[in-house]
């Protein structure tokens, strides 16, 4: 009888233990595949730390009360996101549509598909500090000057694969360009610039890791030569770009720097020189991963599909997008976490 008893209890104690497990295992991934934002809840998403990108998802999360609503992966460099992503580690990756086309579009393309993008661009401009008002000046009138004569197209069309600039600025006659602005340089003949060396098209290098190439590399070229300046760049890490510019470690930021109204609060932006948005990219497949994540909460309805809203933007699915947008919607085929 006593046996019994202990045997008895020796269930008991194991059916405790089992229960007290299985209520703190993590539960298994949300098998919604991911078409726009509001399938993120209950995944794994891959973000840039400090971008545009990261902002987005923290906030979402915030929003409903619950930090791991959605299960977010930053990582230092973008490439890392696709990385992850390939190897199954992550659902998705939010990104930028700039770096979206490289990967969608490149070498790899057919691991990569881009199943969202918002219909609300990120303009792009270059920042410095806001006293450098007449180096501002003078880097904007270069800008116009390179889209009034091509320029700017030409470079779009070689580093990204098509025309992000179409219509992003109102130019009608050659500028003049200002030459009052040697006073404000950190260097008296040089122009230093900070940009995030890993972020393609934008600025990355080429496979013998040395030649630094993308569309920012080639526009700060071309404005250090129309002011006959040597260029210097600066690779610095995105979470400490804006504090080495306030620091003066060099003159401005040529790095895919979206503008929005608390930059513009505390920076000298240029006119934008790209459009770009918002995307989500999952493999071809889009198979969900076996990523152990918390159960997804309910989603909220929303109808506002801006990314600097309080909701999540409920967009239409990529496949329905059209393959040839313009600038006044989304650009079509093209990058962030603007950054």
């Amino acid at each position: 009888m006593k046996i019994v008893k202990k045997f008895v209890a020796l269930v008991a104690v194991f059916a405790i233990i089992l229960t007290a497990f299985a209520a703190c295992a993590p539960k298994k991934g949300n098998a919604t595949p991911i078409n726009n934002p509001e399938d993120f809840y209950g995944h794994k998403i891959a973000v840039q730390s400090g971008t545009t990108s990261f902002e987005l998802v923290t906030k979402w999360n915030e929003e409903r009360g619950d930090k791991d609503a959605i299960t977010i992966q930053p990582y230092q460099k973008v490439t890392e996101c696709f990385s992850e992503l390939k190897l199954g580690r992550v659902d998705a990756v939010f990104v930028d549509s700039v770096v979206a086309e490289f990967y969608t579009s490149g070498s790899d393309k057919a691991s990569y598909k881009r199943v969202w993008l918002d219909s609300d661009v990120e303009p792009i401009a270059i920042a410095l500090r806001k006293d450098r008002t007449k180096l501002g000046a003078t880097i904007d009138a270069v800008l116009d000057s390179l889209y009034f004569d091509g320029k700017l197209k030409e470079i779009a069309l070689k580093e990204i694969g098509s025309d992000m600039t179409d219509g992003i600025r109102q130019v009608t006659s050659a500028p003049t360009i200002p030459t009052d602005f040697a006073s404000e340089l950190k260097e008296a003949g040089v122009l230093h610039v900070g940009y995030e060396l890993g972020y393609p098209p934008m600025e990355y290098t080429l496979d013998d890791a040395k030649t630094k190439v993308g569309f920012d590399v080639a526009l700060a070229d071309e404005i250090a030569k129309l002011l006959g300046l040597k260029v210097v760049f600066h690779d610095t890490d995105w979470n400490g770009i804006r504090p080495a510019l306030e620091k003066g470690e060099f003159d401005c930021i040529i790095s895919t720097f979206s503008i929005n109204a608390e930059r513009q609060a505390k920076y000298y932006l240029t006119k934008p020189y790209i459009n770009q948005a918002q995307c989500i990219i999952v493999l071809a497949d889009n198979k969900v991963t076996e990523a152990e994540t918390t159960t997804a909460p309910s989603n909220s309805s929303s109808s506002d599909t801006n990314t600097s809203a309080t909701t999540v933007p409920t967009n239409t699915s990529d496949s329905s997008a059209p393959s040839d947008s313009t600038a006044s919607t989304a650009p079509s085929a093209t990058p962030t976490g603007a950054q």
